[in-house]
């Protein structure tokens, strides 16, 4: 159920949308709902309708807890999308890194997902793993790692390795 709200973190979300775009009847909902407040991953507020207060719920994107769990919901969401697998086979890289916003849990619905391979530029569909992952995916073709701007090579090196080994030195 959390993976309501690292899809759509910057979203306010109501009890009975959280319960129809995770499939869980809304009585279950609420119960996670709480642990997830407990653990920080959530917050609450409330929206006036009338007499009635509506609990309204977002993720609390400024908690570490959140960032946590978010980071490893996207290198889940990597490994079991099929894309390191597709890559590693297309292009027989010497090196996949993830980086940027996503590696760190920071990424939004606007967020793309930055990959830098290690290997020269070839064509590939990514379409498929576009609209499996929710976001569109940005891959970084080098030989070389030192052809990159210092900035982009210290994101690139500051990644996380999804296969192969990164040679710096």
């Amino acid at each position: 159920m959390a993976e309501v709200f690292f899809n759509e973190p910057t979203k306010e979300h109501y009890l009975i949308e959280i319960s129809r775009k995770a499939k869980i009847a809304h009585t279950s909902v609420k119960n996670h709902l709480e642990t997830l407040k407990r653990q920080g991953v959530i917050k609450e507020t409330a929206e006036k309708k009338g007499e009635r207060d509506f609990p309204l719920y977002k993720a609390d994107t400024e908690n570490k807890e959140y960032t946590l769990y978010k980071k490893t919901d996207n290198f889940i969401r990597l490994k079991t999308s099929g894309l390191v697998g597709y890559l590693k086979d297309s292009l027989m890289p010497s090196v996949i890194i993830v980086f940027g916003s996503y590696a760190r849990g920071e990424d939004t619905e606007d967020s793309d997902i930055d990959i830098f391979v290690m290997c020269k530029e070839e064509p590939l569909r990514l379409e498929k793993f576009e609209k499996l992952l929710n976001r569109k995916i940005q891959l970084h073709f080098k030989k070389d790692l030192k052809d990159y701007p210092p900035e982009l090579k210290n994101n690139i090196i500051n990644g996380t390795v999804l296969d192969g080994y990164l040679e710096v030195f």
